[in-house]
């Protein structure tokens, strides 16, 4: 019984895979058909441009820099300002220059820390390494050096007005310091939020030695101090002013531009440096486009003179040679473009160019 059992389940087994192979074979008829169906094309937003320029500054495009603040002689480890921006409202910030002045050997890789307190996100820091040629002279005739700082990638947004500081460490760096500026004939864009003072983190004690006049106390760790609270310090008695000084605005500070979206570019003067243009392009869409060329050009003048007998100010004094192409898909949001080799100089006609004095030069972005 077992024998035939078995038997009998072996062919039961082979009548179903049959039946299934059967199923893989059916036939079928060809047929025809048709149907409707659709695809959208988008369409592109048009980018903005804006300048990316200098929101505030107190470099001195000569270098003609008659002061510097030391941080080894004050056992300084942050120094800074509280400074107000040219135009209102939170700005995207790009970069920040600082100028510093070497009086000894060269200095290679110094970690410096440029930080902001008062963003729209909170406080932002950028810290690079930089280095730094010897003095042309060491001890009496510093090198000059201009430390930029890079913050474009981090997309922050500063406020009107804000506080830097700049560390390093001064045991590193013992023969560089920060170059000084005059508030009042050297600080071109902005304005020196309050005159007479500076940020300053010190572990000097009451009456910081160095620069600073005897009188000046500093605050607990990085804080406000008053640098015209009386005579200068006697060995350099022209750092920081005297009260009478800062009265006709001539206060030290530090020697900062501050580049933004919608700043500007530093003073233009016959047949002086040309200052480059950055720009920012902004596509409020969902969607990349393409950007060929962005052209800038002289749109009007403002702020002219009009003194009788003297040249008429005219756009023609003020050249720009455009950079290459962007040639680029601009993604949504704003991409920056710092440093986009266009540029604009003032012409030396050889004639009295007074008229053009604080003129004001308006310029528009075109792209295709």
């Amino acid at each position: 019984m077992k024998r035939h059992a078995t038997k009998k389940g072996l062919i039961i087994t082979t009548v179903v895979v049959a039946i299934l192979a059967g199923a893989a074979a059916f036939a079928y008829f060809t047929s025809s058909g048709s149907g409707t169906g659709s695809a959208q094309t988008g369409s592109a937003s048009n980018v903005s441009i804006s300048q990316i320029g200098a929101g505030y500054d107190s470099l001195i495009s000569s270098n003609g820099y008659q002061q510097d603040q030391c941080f080894s002689c004050a056992s300084i480890t942050e120094f800074g300002n509280d400074i107000t921006l040219a135009n209102p409202g939170a700005q995207q910030l790009v970069s920040v220059v600082v100028a510093f002045r070497n009086w000894g050997s060269a200095i290679t890789a110094l970690p410096i820390t440029l930080s902001i307190n008062n963003t729209v996100g909170g406080p932002i820091s950028d810290t690079q390494s930089f280095s730094f040629p010897a003095a042309i002279t060491d001890g009496s005739d510093p090198s000059t050096t201009n430390a930029t700082f890079d913050f474009s990638s981090q997309g922050a947004f500063v406020e009107q007005e804000f506080v830097y500081g700049i560390t390093f460490d001064p045991a590193a760096g013992s023969s560089l310091n920060v170059a000084l500026a005059s508030s009042g004939t050297n600080l071109s864009v902005g304005t020196d939020t309050h005159p007479g003072t500076v940020w300053v983190n010190t572990t000097a004690g009451l009456g910081i030695a160095g620069d600073f006049p005897a009188c000046t106390a500093p605050g607990v760790g990085f804080a406000s101090v008053i640098t015209d609270c009386g005579a200068s310090s006697l060995t350099n008695p022209g750092a920081y002013g005297t009260p009478a000084q800062v009265l006709a605005g001539s206060a030290d500070i530090p020697a900062v531009q501050v580049n933004v979206v919608g700043g500007t570019t530093p003073p233009l003067y016959p047949g002086g440096p040309a200052q480059p243009i950055g720009y920012a392009i902004t596509n409020p869409g969902s969607s990349p486009v393409h950007v060929n060329q962005v052209t800038t050009t002289v749109s009007t003048l403002s702020n002219t003179g009009s003194i009788v007998g003297d040249e008429a100010c005219a756009t023609t004094m003020y050249p720009i040679v455009n950079g290459p192409a962007v040639n680029s898909n601009i993604a949504p949001g704003t991409s920056l473009f710092p440093f986009s080799g266009t540029s604009i100089s003032m012409t030396d006609d050889h004639t009295n160019q007074d008229n053009c004095e604080n003129a004001v030069v308006h310029l528009s972005f075109s792209s295709n």
